[in-house]
């Protein structure tokens, strides 16, 4: 059975992805893991933003459920909510 998680893209990654994108509903297969959202995002929302995470080339706090992720083998589940930040800097 699918399952259903919220994605939001904030600050800079809202950007890249565009504002149609900017909060997202998806559906994903159950079991799913932050890679397969990540396949999702290059096939469905913006390959730019896919194909960077997967390659290292991009960088984003990834935060799943209030949970700070470091690894794309993060299990997702039912209802999750799936932020993407970029990092910020300052001076």
């Amino acid at each position: 059975m699918p399952i259903k998680v919220i994605v939001l893209f904030l600050h800079r990654a809202g950007e890249l992805v565009g504002d149609k994108h900017r909060i997202t509903k998806l559906e994903l297969p159950d079991n799913a893991t932050l890679k397969h959202l990540v396949f999702i995002i290059r096939d469905k929302i913006s390959r730019r933003v896919g194909e960077g995470i997967l390659s290292g080339r991009l960088w984003f706090n990834i935060i799943v459920d209030g949970v700070s992720v470091s690894h794309l083998n993060y299990p997702l589940k039912n209802g999750s909510r799936i932020v993407f930040l970029t990092p910020e800097m300052g001076g």
